[in-house]
């Protein structure tokens, strides 16, 4: 198992409101608590080793972002379909049901369908 899933799996879901931070004099601008988890989850997700394997992907579905984080969310998905397998449909779209995150599911179920649509 591979430390950065562990620690995603550590942090969850991270917090929204990564892309609509502002600037640090705003009033609504986010805790440095808040920015360090954001900062956390980003290297973690970033270190993360493709392909991964099944059980990293069960955990990585149920801590997928649940909003944008500049780009973040793509490392994750990338992470995630990387399991995939022609072979393993089902199983896939079974992992898919199983997301924390409707953006997140929405994308991955789409990119599946695209998939299959491509194949035929």
């Amino acid at each position: 198992m591979q430390e950065a899933v562990l620690k995603i799996q550590k942090i969850g879901a991270p917090p929204e409101g990564f892309e609509d931070g502002g600037c640090p004099e705003d009033e609504d601008f986010p805790s440095d608590e808040l920015c360090d988890l954001w900062d956390e989850y980003q290297d973690a997700a970033d270190s993360i080793t493709r392909p991964v394997t099944w059980e990293e992907a069960e955990i990585l579905i149920k801590c997928c972002p649940t909003d944008h984080m500049a780009g973040i969310e793509w490392t994750v998905l990338h992470c995630i379909e990387s399991v995939f397998s022609p072979e393993a449909i089902e199983d896939f779209r079974t992992l898919i049901e199983k997301c924390n995150s409707d953006m997140m599911k929405n994308m991955l179920l789409e990119r599946l369908q695209n998939y299959l649509n491509n194949k035929e």
